[in-house]
């Protein structure tokens, strides 16, 4: 598999984001700048999933899920799940994955924010469409739904800990859309330099500084 071009589903995010950016990265080896990233977000996603993991074996939900999730913790949470489609390979860790009785499963994956929840980002759902398709491919049965768990900072007494909302959202996930963007995304290093998206911030700032 080392051989084959390695694409996870925040490549395929950058794909949909910008044509230039994912193919200046994927063809080139020029990836976007890269900008510090809050270490909080880690930890409290180790913290997370270390508290997952103690109710795994008992086959339970953790009480600040149970009757916000379907089913069980998977026993074996796979490190890591990989496929190869039309000569790309394709890599991705889940978070958590659910069980149902009828066998069927689902992927879930934890998410921090700073603020109430709108509306489910389109990264995310590409997320969870990649992961589910993911599941597919391995062959595990899979149905048509995932979950993401945000985890959100409210107000309280902080002296007892910092309180944090839990809002649990259910996405209808569409798998198969998966290999016509893996398919996109031959067709695209197959040819030349593509144009860049109109709204991409860091196409336009280079822009400007050649222009200049």
């Amino acid at each position: 598999m080392d051989s084959h071009l390695r694409i996870s589903a925040s490549g395929l995010s950058l794909f949909n984001d910008c044509k230039l950016c994912f193919w200046l990265k994927f063809k080139k080896g020029i990836k976007r700048p890269e900008f510090p990233v809050a270490t909080i977000a880690n930890g409290l996603d180790r913290v997370i999933k270390e508290y997952m993991n103690r109710y795994r074996p008992k086959g339970e939900i953790p009480p600040f899920l149970n009757g916000k999730i379907p089913g069980k913790l998977i026993k074996f949470l796979p490190r890591e799940l990989s496929t190869i489609y039309n000569g790309v390979a394709l890599i991705g860790r889940l978070d958590e994955c659910l069980v149902l009785k009828n066998g069927i499963h689902i992927a879930l994956d934890h998410k921090t924010k700073g603020f109430e929840v709108r509306e489910v980002h389109k990264s995310h759902q590409l997320q969870m469409d990649f992961y589910t398709y993911l599941l597919k491919r391995n062959e595990y049965k899979i149905g048509d739904s995932a979950y993401l768990v945000h985890y959100i900072p409210i107000f309280g007494e902080l002296h007892q800990g910092i309180p944090f909302k839990v809002d649990v959202r259910k996405l209808v996930v569409h798998p198969n859309r998966i290999p016509r963007l893996i398919n996109e995304v031959s067709k695209l290093l197959s040819n030349g330099s593509p144009k860049a998206a109109k709204d991409c911030e860091f196409c336009r700032f280079v822009n400007k500084r050649t222009s200049n």
